[in-house]
Protein backbone atom coordinates (compact mmCIF):
# COMPACT_ATOMS: atom_id res chain seq x y z
CA UNK A 1 0.00 0.00 0.00
CA UNK A 2 1.22 3.50 -0.89
CA UNK A 3 1.95 6.06 1.81
CA UNK A 4 -0.26 8.75 0.24
CA UNK A 5 -3.96 8.08 0.89
CA UNK A 6 -6.10 9.78 -1.76
CA UNK A 7 -9.42 11.33 -0.77
CA UNK A 8 -11.61 12.17 -3.75
CA UNK A 9 -14.20 14.92 -3.35
CA UNK A 10 -16.69 14.99 -6.24
CA UNK A 11 -18.35 18.33 -7.00
CA UNK A 12 -21.77 19.38 -5.73
CA UNK A 13 -24.81 17.14 -6.29
CA UNK A 14 -27.94 16.70 -8.38
CA UNK A 15 -29.85 18.94 -5.96
CA UNK A 16 -27.56 21.97 -6.45
CA UNK A 17 -29.03 24.37 -9.01
CA UNK A 18 -27.00 26.10 -11.71
CA UNK A 19 -24.03 23.73 -11.87
CA UNK A 20 -24.44 22.89 -15.56
CA UNK A 21 -23.97 24.25 -19.05
CA UNK A 22 -26.52 26.89 -20.14
CA UNK A 23 -28.19 24.36 -22.46
CA UNK A 24 -28.34 21.76 -19.69
CA UNK A 25 -26.46 19.09 -21.66
CA UNK A 26 -23.49 19.05 -19.27
CA UNK A 27 -23.90 18.51 -15.50
CA UNK A 28 -20.88 19.22 -13.31
CA UNK A 29 -21.82 16.70 -10.61
CA UNK A 30 -22.08 13.86 -13.16
CA UNK A 31 -18.81 14.77 -14.86
CA UNK A 32 -16.98 15.03 -11.53
CA UNK A 33 -18.28 11.70 -10.25
CA UNK A 34 -17.33 9.98 -13.52
CA UNK A 35 -13.79 11.37 -13.35
CA UNK A 36 -13.45 10.49 -9.66
CA UNK A 37 -14.66 6.92 -10.25
CA UNK A 38 -12.23 6.40 -13.16
CA UNK A 39 -9.43 7.95 -11.13
CA UNK A 40 -10.18 5.74 -8.12
CA UNK A 41 -10.03 2.56 -10.23
CA UNK A 42 -6.68 3.46 -11.79
CA UNK A 43 -5.18 4.54 -8.46
CA UNK A 44 -6.35 1.36 -6.70
CA UNK A 45 -4.76 -0.67 -9.49
CA UNK A 46 -1.48 1.08 -8.50
CA UNK A 47 -1.91 0.10 -4.85
CA UNK A 48 -3.24 3.45 -3.59
CA UNK A 49 -5.88 3.52 -0.90
CA UNK A 50 -8.72 5.71 -2.18
CA UNK A 51 -11.53 7.20 -0.09
CA UNK A 52 -14.49 9.44 -1.02
CA UNK A 53 -16.02 12.35 0.87
CA UNK A 54 -19.38 11.77 -0.82
CA UNK A 55 -20.64 8.61 -2.51
CA UNK A 56 -24.20 9.86 -3.09
CA UNK A 57 -25.63 11.89 -5.96
CA UNK A 58 -26.73 14.61 -3.54
CA UNK A 59 -24.84 17.49 -1.93
CA UNK A 60 -23.95 16.74 1.71
CA UNK A 61 -22.46 20.15 2.54
CA UNK A 62 -18.91 21.48 2.54
CA UNK A 63 -18.36 21.19 6.30
CA UNK A 64 -19.53 17.57 6.20
CA UNK A 65 -17.10 16.82 3.36
CA UNK A 66 -14.25 18.33 5.38
CA UNK A 67 -15.31 16.42 8.50
CA UNK A 68 -15.42 13.10 6.63
CA UNK A 69 -11.95 13.73 5.18
CA UNK A 70 -10.59 14.73 8.61
CA UNK A 71 -12.01 11.56 10.18
CA UNK A 72 -10.42 9.12 7.73
CA UNK A 73 -7.93 7.07 9.76
CA UNK A 74 -4.46 6.45 8.36
CA UNK A 75 -1.31 4.68 9.51
CA UNK A 76 1.42 6.74 11.24
CA UNK A 77 3.63 6.62 8.12
CA UNK A 78 0.81 7.75 5.79
CA UNK A 79 -0.44 11.17 4.67
CA UNK A 80 -3.82 12.22 3.27
CA UNK A 81 -4.31 14.16 0.04
CA UNK A 82 -7.77 15.47 -0.82
CA UNK A 83 -8.44 16.17 -4.49
CA UNK A 84 -11.66 17.96 -5.41
CA UNK A 85 -12.69 18.18 -9.07
CA UNK A 86 -14.90 20.97 -10.39
CA UNK A 87 -15.81 22.82 -13.57
CA UNK A 88 -15.49 26.59 -13.61
CA UNK A 89 -18.07 29.17 -14.71
CA UNK A 90 -17.72 32.80 -15.74
CA UNK A 91 -21.40 33.71 -15.44
CA UNK A 92 -24.53 32.62 -13.58
CA UNK A 93 -25.11 29.57 -15.78
CA UNK A 94 -27.79 31.09 -18.00
CA UNK A 95 -25.65 32.38 -20.86
CA UNK A 96 -22.58 31.22 -22.78
CA UNK A 97 -19.37 33.05 -21.87
CA UNK A 98 -15.84 33.27 -23.29
CA UNK A 99 -13.65 32.41 -20.29
CA UNK A 100 -11.75 29.14 -20.71
CA UNK A 101 -9.01 26.98 -19.25
CA UNK A 102 -8.15 25.58 -15.85
CA UNK A 103 -6.75 26.61 -12.49
CA UNK A 104 -5.63 24.82 -9.33
CA UNK A 105 -6.09 26.02 -5.74
CA UNK A 106 -4.30 25.18 -2.50
CA UNK A 107 -5.28 26.44 0.94
CA UNK A 108 -4.72 30.06 1.92
CA UNK A 109 -1.25 30.91 3.17
CA UNK A 110 0.28 27.60 2.11
CA UNK A 111 2.88 28.97 -0.29
CA UNK A 112 5.69 26.89 1.24
CA UNK A 113 3.82 23.73 2.21
CA UNK A 114 3.64 20.32 0.64
CA UNK A 115 0.16 21.19 -0.72
CA UNK A 116 1.86 23.88 -2.79
CA UNK A 117 4.56 21.41 -3.91
CA UNK A 118 1.83 18.93 -4.89
CA UNK A 119 -0.02 21.71 -6.71
CA UNK A 120 3.08 22.53 -8.75
CA UNK A 121 3.47 18.84 -9.69
CA UNK A 122 -0.18 18.73 -10.77
CA UNK A 123 0.08 21.93 -12.80
CA UNK A 124 3.29 20.78 -14.54
CA UNK A 125 1.59 17.54 -15.57
CA UNK A 126 -1.56 19.31 -16.80
CA UNK A 127 0.53 21.79 -18.82
CA UNK A 128 2.45 18.91 -20.39
CA UNK A 129 -0.66 16.87 -21.28
CA UNK A 130 -2.81 19.84 -22.36
CA UNK A 131 -0.37 22.40 -23.81
CA UNK A 132 -3.03 24.28 -25.79
CA UNK A 133 -5.42 24.74 -22.86
CA UNK A 134 -5.32 28.11 -21.08
CA UNK A 135 -3.57 27.82 -17.72
CA UNK A 136 -5.11 30.29 -15.26
CA UNK A 137 -2.72 29.83 -12.33
CA UNK A 138 -1.83 27.99 -9.14
CA UNK A 139 -3.76 29.98 -6.55
CA UNK A 140 -4.67 30.02 -2.89
CA UNK A 141 -8.15 30.03 -1.37
CA UNK A 142 -9.95 29.42 1.91
CA UNK A 143 -12.45 27.00 0.31
CA UNK A 144 -13.81 24.87 3.16
CA UNK A 145 -12.61 21.53 1.78
CA UNK A 146 -9.06 22.87 1.50
CA UNK A 147 -8.87 23.74 5.20
CA UNK A 148 -8.80 20.28 6.78
CA UNK A 149 -6.15 18.15 8.44
CA UNK A 150 -4.72 16.90 5.15
CA UNK A 151 -2.99 18.13 2.00
CA UNK A 152 -5.53 19.42 -0.52
CA UNK A 153 -5.86 20.49 -4.15
CA UNK A 154 -8.94 22.01 -5.75
CA UNK A 155 -9.12 21.76 -9.56
CA UNK A 156 -11.35 24.03 -11.64
CA UNK A 157 -11.19 22.14 -14.94
CA UNK A 158 -12.54 24.06 -17.94
CA UNK A 159 -15.66 26.26 -18.06
CA UNK A 160 -19.12 24.77 -18.19
CA UNK A 161 -20.48 27.99 -19.73
CA UNK A 162 -18.00 28.04 -22.63
CA UNK A 163 -19.26 26.11 -25.68
CA UNK A 164 -15.82 24.86 -26.74
CA UNK A 165 -14.90 23.86 -23.17
CA UNK A 166 -18.18 21.95 -22.82
CA UNK A 167 -17.38 20.08 -26.02
CA UNK A 168 -14.08 19.07 -24.41
CA UNK A 169 -15.79 18.12 -21.13
CA UNK A 170 -18.02 15.71 -23.11
CA UNK A 171 -15.07 14.18 -25.01
CA UNK A 172 -14.15 10.73 -23.66
CA UNK A 173 -10.60 10.95 -25.03
CA UNK A 174 -10.01 14.26 -23.25
CA UNK A 175 -11.48 12.90 -20.02
CA UNK A 176 -9.37 9.74 -20.25
CA UNK A 177 -6.25 11.85 -20.79
CA UNK A 178 -7.16 13.97 -17.77
CA UNK A 179 -7.47 10.86 -15.57
CA UNK A 180 -4.15 9.47 -16.82
CA UNK A 181 -2.52 12.85 -16.16
CA UNK A 182 -3.94 13.01 -12.63
CA UNK A 183 -2.70 9.49 -11.92
CA UNK A 184 0.80 10.35 -13.16
CA UNK A 185 0.86 13.48 -11.01
CA UNK A 186 -0.35 11.60 -7.91
CA UNK A 187 2.34 8.95 -8.36
CA UNK A 188 4.93 11.76 -8.48
CA UNK A 189 3.40 13.30 -5.33
CA UNK A 190 3.59 9.93 -3.55
CA UNK A 191 7.26 9.60 -4.51
CA UNK A 192 7.99 13.10 -3.16
CA UNK A 193 6.01 12.36 0.01
CA UNK A 194 8.08 9.21 0.63
CA UNK A 195 11.31 11.19 0.40
CA UNK A 196 10.41 13.62 3.18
Amino acid sequence: MRNLVIILDPAHGSDVAGKSSPDGTHKEYIWSRNICNSLAKQLEDLDFRVEFTNTSELEIGLSKRKQIANNIKIEPNQSKLLLTLHNNAAGMGNNWCNASGYEVFTSWGNTNTKSRVFGKILVDNLKSSFPTYKYRGLKESNFTVLMGDYYALYIEWLFQDNKENVRLLKNDLVNDRLVVTLVKAIVEMDNINNQS
